[in-house]
């Protein structure tokens, strides 16, 4: 057998192992769908102006120090708004703030660390991370709440269902990419979550592009930022449970407070 095949094999066969399966369950898509057009373009969000730059991650820690010090503040105003309105005021800025951190900083941190099954690296360019410790080191480093080791270690449709609810959450079953970006589209912009067969990354709808951010187990087996559409990987899943987390707002207020987000393990 060649080198090739045999690394493509051990990858298959290491990731299905480390995965479990995840629930055909709500909300499953017509596997008879109609493969819709994917080139809807509008105006991007203000968070996403302007294209994010890959950078060595020196200034990781400054960065995630920074929204930090903007969570605090916000979570302040949140904490002395005396009324509706003003707790929802409060919960868009901290959406926007988030959001915008992640994508604009957090993310492009990590850009080219290299992939590991087993890799659980907390530095950017320093080790190498899987795909569910990617997810749930961003998520912690942005100021969630999250048991970073337990969360990584769990299905990805887990991972979802412990940051929301079904509310916001979508699945999707033997239909083709361009579906589940349509309805991205759809869904509006901001931060998503995405569970697949083997596989977690994040989604972002900047309102003029869907992209797929992940710890790619293919190459160029690292951290890359791709058009949704044009994902190998996302194309290849059977199943899809797609999770708008930066839409939950209950999500948005334990950020804003500091509160634990639980684990889900079954």
């Amino acid at each position: 057998m060649s080198p090739i095949r045999t690394k493509i094999l051990c990858v298959v066969s290491l990731c299905v192992a480390g995965s479990l399966p995840l629930s055909c369950a709500r909300q499953i898509q017509n596997p008879k769908a109609k493969q819709t057009q994917t080139s809807l373009v509008v105006k991007p969000e203000n968070w996403a102006s302007s294209d994010p730059t890959p950078n060595d991650g020196r200034d990781y820690k400054e960065a995630v120090a920074k929204l930090e010090a903007e969570r605090i503040q916000l979570g302040l105003r949140y904490q002395q708004s005396s009324s509706a309105a003003q707790h929802a005021e409060v919960i868009a800025q901290a959406r926007a703030v988030v959001t915008e951190a992640i994508y604009q900083k957090i993310f492009p941190s990590w850009y080219g660390t290299p992939w590991d099954f087993n890799g659980a690296t907390e530095v950017p360019q320093q080790g190498k991370i899987a795909c569910g410790y990617f997810v749930s080191t961003v998520l912690r480093d942005a100021g969630w709440h999250v048991q970073r080791v337990r969360l990584a270690q769990q299905p990805s449709e887990n991972i979802i269902l412990s940051l929301t609810t079904d509310p916001y959450v979508k699945r999707f079953r033997r239909v083709p990419v361009s579906d589940l970006v349509s309805a991205v589209q759809q869904w509006g912009t901001g931060l998503y979550v995405v569970g697949l067969d083997i596989h977690v990354g994040f989604i972002v709808n900047t309102g003029s592009e869907v992209y797929f951010i992940h710890s790619s187990y293919g190459d160029p087996y690292t951290v890359v930022r791709e058009k949704a559409i044009e994902s190998k990987i996302l194309a290849a899943s059977k199943y899809r449970v797609l999770g708008k987390i930066t839409a939950d707002d209950q999500l948005i207020e334990k950020w804003l407070l500091q509160q634990d987000v639980v684990t889900r393990t079954t």
